[in-house]
């Protein structure tokens, strides 16, 4: 696999290298990093939940999530955000 720039020019193990030294030494343009994955869910530790559910019932979840145009885990946490704000 070949990566490009934002302009299409082929990226070589020589721009890399100029890069990582640019950055390292704090050369790097402000706004030019890039951060892969999504933000933080909370500035505090995460912990994960398992569940078992019935197949069914899982893709029910995952339909109707995917109706709403959010995955899985984001409907869980929902759906626990409103039981703990009715508790």
């Amino acid at each position: 696999m070949h990566m490009k720039t934002k302009s299409g020019k082929q990226v070589t193990d020589e721009m890399l290298d100029v890069w990582a030294e640019d950055f390292e030494s704090g050369k790097w343009p402000a706004g030019k990093t890039v951060i892969l994955g999504r933000p933080r869910l909370a500035t505090e530790e995460l912990q994960s939940v398992t569940v078992r559910l019935p197949r069914t019932k899982v893709l029910a979840l995952e339909e109707k999530a995917s109706r709403l145009g959010v995955n899985r885990s984001e409907a869980l946490r929902k759906a626990v955000d409103e039981y703990l704000a009715h508790a």
